[in-house]
């Protein structure tokens, strides 16, 4: 990750095989890809946490700074993981404390004004080590390629570690971390065509969003674990975590939109300056989530071999509260004009005189809490059992099932805090099978095949009914090969898999006319098929490569964003003998073209529109990277992002507007261990 410059968990996926990436703002709320689905499983110390790309979700700001490693499981993993997404499971674990003093620091300094500073120490709070603490800091402070847009974040993490005695181990600590995005956007933040249905061309430094036009994400995390050996190589461990946050989003941004119930699209710009209107939303949410997780694995021996058994129960239960504002509770205003719904204003109401020279000013939401609110509950909780069990000397199988009980609801309360109860909506004790195969044919080649149900709930995904869809429900399958050389420095994977999926979540393209939320329709009979290759490790001393390839297909939907060919190539290099303390590298993200829906899609004239999907064209990003070793224990780096300047875009065709990728950026590193 220090070759890359990682600093975020959108960094992370970005360099990853397989996963693609989408922004729904240039705000922090982006959209995770593998294998034709969204990922939405994300797992902190083995428990499930809300990543998702909500205005209440962590969307893409986890802080790496915080976290030790990450690893990308791509394919369904309902055993563990709780609901059997088709996509992928990312799994992050936190810094934990180590017996000895020792530390990090680091500052970067980059391309628009960006400041980051870093540090991580680890304190043995007693002479052997047996007890010990590790405290981590991490901020930024950066301005952005787009105008009146700036970036904060600031996290923290304070954990403690004791051994009691030879078998035992607990762990205890606290985490935080603070986003504020400057400037931030509601959708797509720049449009792509002018009202006559011509191409706008704008640059990439084009941000209409107002200046107090703003998205903050707090959250705190208590979380703990003991972990037991039992003997006979058999473990306990038991972890829990309560986390807590809270959202905030009040965004203007000039934008086309749905004006207004039977009314049409307005806020198509005209060159001369004229057409812009704000659109404006307003919301505030808190979230709460209690997660445990119990396990217990160890060896078995059974008619003469060895296997290995685990067993656990695990599961969480959130509430999201979303305060309600609006002009009927009075609590909701921008310049004395009523909201268009809820406190959302839409391409009405609220004109820009001229775009060409406005400066973001505009009359601020005024707007306060009162008791009314929605709070959605959601709880997932279950049991597994699995084994590995060894038929023959090369052949292993791998059985197990998950059961689980999953159900959602919502509480409303009225301004008089007069609450009402919703029906509860899931699936109860979905069964989740898993079963495979493993053939170790070879000193370092194993094989293997794997087939498992997909059970994945979808969020706040509504038809256009305003009703919830149904869990997306169907099988995953997935074979491979794995190789491994130089006692692991090497490995390579191949993988071919097959999904097979109903109710999957597809966008209408149109907007619902009294939630102004969008519409999807569910559709079943989705096939994603395809194969990823994988090669990372030492290839030679001195150089490592991480590199993948993806090829991924979809069938059933009306059009596939995702792209059929994606590379990522990232490598570095020690240099020899005199240049030892120097280290170069780089990297390749190639993607081919996709296709995108957008609404209400070109203006013809007459308020009809050319609703047909978009081609967004593929593109190659170049990174380079170099590194000199001052002395054993401080760093000097240098990294450069899209060294050619490629113009690409994140979005395209949401809102009918587009989100411009980074520029060309360069950042400034030094890095001391002690």
């Amino acid at each position: 990750m220090d070759d890359l410059q990682i600093e975020s968990i959108n960094d992370v996926l970005t360099s990853t095989t397989g996963i693609t990436t989408y922004s729904l703002d240039n705000a922090g709320r982006t959209t995770f890809r593998a294998r034709g689905f969204d990922v939405g499983n994300f797992k902190v110390d083995g428990m499930l946490i809300n990543g998702a790309s909500s205005f209440s979700g962590g969307g893409a700001g986890l802080n790496m700074d915080l976290y030790d490693h990450v690893q990308v499981v791509r394919g369904a993993n309902g055993l563990l993981g709780g609901t059997g997404d088709p996509s992928a499971t990312i799994y992050l674990e936190r810094k934990r404390p180590t017996r000895e003093f020792g530390g990090a620091a680091s500052l970067t300094l980059g391309s628009h004004d960006k400041r980051r500073l870093m540090g991580d120490v680890n304190v043995p709070l007693t002479a052997d080590g047996r007890v010990r603490s590790r405290f981590v800091v991490s901020a930024e402070d950066s301005d952005s390629f787009r105008q009146r847009e700036d970036l904060q974040r600031l996290g923290g993490l304070a954990s403690f570690e004791a051994d009691l005695g030879d078998a035992t181990v607990v762990n205890l600590g606290v985490q935080y971390e603070r986003t504020r995005n400057g400037g931030g956007s509601w959708g797509s933040n720049v449009p792509i065509w002018w009202a006559d249905g011509t191409r706008t061309n704008l640059p990439r430094s084009t941000n209409p969003a107002a200046d107090w036009s703003v998205a903050k994400r707090d959250n705190t995390s208590v979380f703990g674990s003991v972990e037991q050996g039992l003997g006979a190589d058999w473990k306990l461990r038991v972890a829990f975590a309560h986390d807590s946050g809270e959202s905030y989003t009040n965004y203007g941004v000039a934008k086309v939109n749905n004006a207004a119930p039977g009314k049409g699209f307005a806020g198509f710009w005209n060159p001369d300056g004229s057409g812009a209107f704000l659109n404006a939303i307003h919301n505030e949410s808190e979230t709460r989530r209690d997660n445990l997780d119990i396990s217990v694995s160890g060896p078995l021996q059974l008619f003469g071999r060895e296997h290995q058994l685990m067993a656990g129960f695990n599961g969480y239960r959130s509430e999201i509260t979303d305060y309600a504002f609006s002009a009927a509770l009075g609590n909701c205003t921008i310049g004395g004009v009523a909201p268009w719904s809820g406190c959302q204003y839409r391409a009405v109401g609220l004109p820009i005189d001229d775009w060409r020279t406005w400066d973001g000013s505009y009359a601020p939401y005024e707007t306060f809490r009162t008791p009314a609110r929605t709070k959605t509950i959601t709880q997932n909780v279950g049991g597994y059992l699995a084994g590995r069990f060894s038929l023959a000397e090369p052949l292993s199988l791998v059985l197990g099932t998950r059961v689980s009980n999953y159900k959602t609801y919502n509480q409303v309360y009225t301004k008089a805090d007069v609450r009402t109860r919703g029906a509860a909506t899931g699936d109860q004790q979905v069964v989740t099978p898993y079963a495979g195969l493993v053939w170790d044919f070879a000193a370092n080649y194993s094989a293997y095949v794997s087939y498992t149900d997909v059970f994945s709930p979808q969020g706040n995904v509504r038809d256009a009914n305003d009703t919830l869809l149904d869990p997306v429900t169907g099988k995953s399958y997935e074979a491979g090969i794995k190789g491994e050389w130089a006692d692991g420095a090497l490995n390579a994977a191949l993988a071919v898999f097959r999904n097979e999926q109903n109710n999957v979540a597809e966008s209408t393209g149109e907007v619902h006319p009294v939630t102004g939320f969008n519409i999807y329709r569910a559709v079943d009979g989705v096939v994603s098929k395809g194969a990823d290759l994988e090669v990372s490790g030492r290839l030679a001393q001195g150089w490592n490569v991480y590199a993948g390839y993806t090829w991924l297909q979809v069938d059933g939907l009306s059009y596939q964003q995702d792209p059929r060919h994606l590379l990522r190539l990232n490598t570095s290099w020690s240099l020899p003998g005199a240049l030892s303390k120097l280290t170069v590298g780089g990297g390749l993200s190639m993607q081919s073209g996709t296709v995108m829906s957008t609404n209400p899609g070109r203006p013809l004239g007459g308020g009809k529109y050319d609703a047909s999907n978009l081609p967004m064209g593929g593109y190659t990003l170049v990174n380079l990277m170099a590194r000199y070793a001052l002395t054993d224990t401080v760093q000097l780096a240098v990294n450069v992002n899209n060294l050619t300047d490629k113009l690409y875009y994140t979005q395209y065709g949401f809102y009918d507007g587009l989100i411009f990728g980074e520029p060309r950026t360069t950042t400034f590193s030094i890095r001391a261990r002690f």
